[in-house]
């Protein structure tokens, strides 16, 4: 591996003083390094694999300057291949759908869906040369859950065990069990490790989402290393000893607003929820944590769903997990959010952050669900009050890592899961150890 220039050499995170150079969120020379030494070495989550289900189907996973094509074989077993044409380099395909073979438009060669050379038009004007020498440039991929992962380098580690730590603690979530509802793309003007960032921590909700400090912990949030990955464990339902002592009553109201998400459409499943003209309240002197719990159990008991291995904190708070290197997650009993955040192709000052919407449903909600809805948002769009809040700040932040002012990040230990981050991303970058 080629050695990294004296300058490259700086944008090294100091560890020691949890400080973090700005210019790795501005340098296209930090962006190229990563380019050839992260993405092309990790391990990355690429679509779902209920949109790849039918022999044939393919979907086009793009990150960075890098297309991959995730297909369906004839043995209905999934590759992954290099979205390229083996002739003059044209993209195969853009988006996802389902082909009997992958035909490039240009010159019209063309692939079976294994991604074996099946077709070259007027051969006989080409010098001899052997198929299997054209034949779609494999990459790894394997499923975890319901999600598929791809990565190019042929020599890393199994995905099961890259994921080992969270899979473990996942288990009991049963993760394949929940059904993506909801899906929406949005650009956003923001280096991708600026998003990433952004979601590593509550130390920030206090200045971006005060509203979330009525009914979330902030203070009393804890922080875990796991592997190349992280977690954090956020109190729900009792508000942020920031605000003083504040009562039951505050976080119903908060709860009972309509912005209020999962847990305010758990509160309203309560039968001891009341709401009329004098407002929301809970009866019979039940707290909002025994009453998100009971719902919660009852569920089980009413429609079969598998909470058994869940502890009561897992039942009730925000366990907010991150797989290295780019998706995080909201998990819930019953409920999940998945975002995805990935560079973009020609400008590293600019992302996509990609968010689904995951729950579990019963049978009978399975086969009366209407399709899926997939949004592609434009710069600015509404994808909901908590992410909207967080797309107007960051933006913001990564114009900040310009000046002249400010030469690195200064974390604290709240902010661990940031310094864990980058610690992980200089193991690709730079090499060394692994985390």
């Amino acid at each position: 591996m080629p050695t990294v220039s004296d300058h490259l050499l700086r944008l090294r995170t100091d560890v020691e003083g949890q400080r973090v150079p700005t210019a790795r969120y501005t340098s296209r020379d930090f962006a190229e390094l990563e380019r050839e030494r992260l993405w092309s070495r990790v391990w990355q989550w690429a679509c779902l694999e209920d949109e790849v289900l039918a022999v044939g189907a393919y979907y086009e996973h793009q990150v960075g300057d890098q297309s991959y094509l995730i297909v369906r074989g004839s043995d209905g077993t999934l590759g992954a291949f290099h979205n390229v044409c083996m002739h003059r380099g044209n993209k195969l395909r853009s988006g996802h759908g389902t082909a009997k073979e992958l035909t490039c438009f240009y010159h019209r060669w063309s692939w079976d869906i294994d991604g074996v050379l099946h077709d070259v038009p007027d051969r006989h004007t080409f010098p001899t040369f052997d198929d299997a020498c054209f034949g779609l440039q494999r990459v790894r991929v394997d499923t975890w859950e319901g999600l598929v992962f791809i990565n190019p380098d042929p020599d890393a580690p199994a995905l099961s065990e890259y994921l080992a730590p969270l899979t473990e603690r996942l288990a009991p979530y049963h993760f394949g069990r929940h059904v993506c509802t909801r899906g929406a793309t949005m650009p956003i003007a923001a280096n991708w490790k600026t998003i990433v960032d952004g979601f590593l921590d509550v130390y920030h909700l206090q200045g971006v989402h005060p509203q979330l400090l009525k009914f979330l912990d902030d203070v009393n949030t804890t922080y875990e290393v796991l592997g190349p990955h992280s977690a954090m464990y956020m109190p729900m339902a009792q508000a942020s000893p920031r605000l003083g002592d504040t009562s039951e009553q505050v976080i119903i109201d908060e709860l009972a607003k309509p912005a209020a998400g999962f847990h305010g459409k758990v509160l309203r499943k309560s039968p001891h929820f009341v709401e009329d003209e004098h407002g929301a309240r809970l009866t019979d002197g039940v707290t909002v944590r025994q009453a998100l719990l009971e719902v919660g159990r009852q569920e089980q008991l009413d429609h079969g769903f598998d909470f058994a291995g869940l502890t009561d904190e897992q039942m009730v708070d925000d366990h907010h997990y991150f797989f290295f290197p780019n998706t995080v997650c909201n998990v819930y009993a019953g409920h999940f959010i998945a975002a995805r955040i990935r560079p973009h192709a020609t400008d590293h000052e600019r992302c996509f952050f990609d968010m689904f919407i995951f729950n579990w449903l019963t049978d009978d909600e399975r086969a009366t669900r209407p399709p899926r809805s997939l949004v592609i948002a434009e710069e600015g769009d509404s994808v909901g009050r908590v992410p909207d809040q967080d797309f107007t700040a960051l933006p913001k932040v990564q114009l900040g890592m310009h000046s002249a002012g400010l030469s690195h990040l200064f974390l604290n230990s709240q902010e661990i899961r940031v310094q864990h981050f980058h610690e992980v991303v200089d193991h690709y970058v730079y090499g060394g150890a692994a985390t």
